[in-house]
């Protein structure tokens, strides 16, 4: 039932971009904060691979808005301020916008290790179980869904803007804080121009099905369906894998995963829609 659902929804996308052909040069606008466009270089190159590898000569151009949370990143998507998002899975954004079924990152994004107050370096160091990682209090973002993913797990959570957080960890409000293996060295450089000693704990990490997408308007069939024919190319030609595992972010997040590290303890996302996890098993990682 489901997959006849979705090979008809596909036929609909197919013919309303037949209706609307694409013009040969559409303009991808996306929208982010200032500061933090070397942080996400990696997921930018990936959608410059998508155009570069889709019919047509487009390309895409940023806006940097001071204060810009997730939340207004959506609205301005919703009123066409901007045509597309770098942005974290919800099941809420997938039925909110189309979303491009391939995860940016194959999974990166859902291999999720902690951040502690250099005092407790080891306080992770004899967890063996799930149940023991449940006793420690995880300091998580409140306009991500990883807080949703980690409360509906049964963690204790405590949630609040992002840079609040750090100050949060050093004033013991919370044991842990959760960050993606990619970005955790990132916030470690940030947290000690900002006078705080913080780590990252070295000895178990959390893994679920998680990972960036790109979106774009509901009606906007028209750019959905370039961003679609453009990774699905860049992928059939080699051109992806070789910029996920050559990137220097990607290469240093990969080496974080060496199994002899670390303990993981894998939890469900039940966040996930079935057309989601339905995705070609191959555009993931470990999963």
């Amino acid at each position: 039932m489901w997959k006849s659902k979705y090979s008809l929804s596909v036929l609909v996308l197919a013919v309303l971009v037949l209706i609307y052909q694409p013009s040969r040069a559409e303009t991808f606008k996306l929208a982010l904060p200032p500061g933090i466009k070397g942080l996400f270089s990696y997921e930018f190159e990936v959608l410059e691979m998508a155009l570069k590898y889709a019919d047509g000569d487009h390309s895409f151009e940023f806006v940097e808005i001071p204060g810009l949370t997730q939340s207004r990143v959506l609205e301005l998507l919703d009123h066409g301020e901007v045509s597309v998002t770098i942005n974290s899975y919800s099941h809420a954004r997938e039925e909110r916008f189309l979303q491009v079924n391939y995860p940016l990152t194959r999974g990166l994004l859902g291999q999720r290790v902690f951040i502690t107050r250099s005092d407790q370096a080891d306080v992770l160091a004899h967890v063996t179980s799930l149940d023991r990682l449940k006793q420690f209090c995880i300091g998580a973002s409140n306009d991500w869904p990883a807080a949703a993913i980690l409360e509906e797990n049964g963690f204790c959570v405590v949630q609040a803007p992002r840079k609040q957080l750090f100050t949060m960890l050093q004033s013991n409000r919370f044991d842990l804080l959760i960050s993606n293996v990619k970005q955790a060295d990132f916030e470690i450089e940030l947290s000690k121009k900002n006078g705080y000693d913080f780590v990252i704990n070295k000895s178990l990490m959390l893994v679920y099905p998680y990972d960036f997408f790109l979106y774009v308007r509901k009606d906007d069939v028209v750019r959905h369906a370039i961003l679609e024919q453009g990774l699905e190319r860049a992928y059939a030609s080699g051109a992806f894998m070789a910029h996920f595992t050559s990137h220097p972010t990607m290469v240093r997040a990969l080496e974080e995963l060496r199994p002899s590290v670390r303990k993981v303890f894998h939890i469900e996302n039940p966040e996930m829609s079935v057309r989601t996890r339905n995705i070609d098993p191959g555009l993931w990682m470990g999963f």
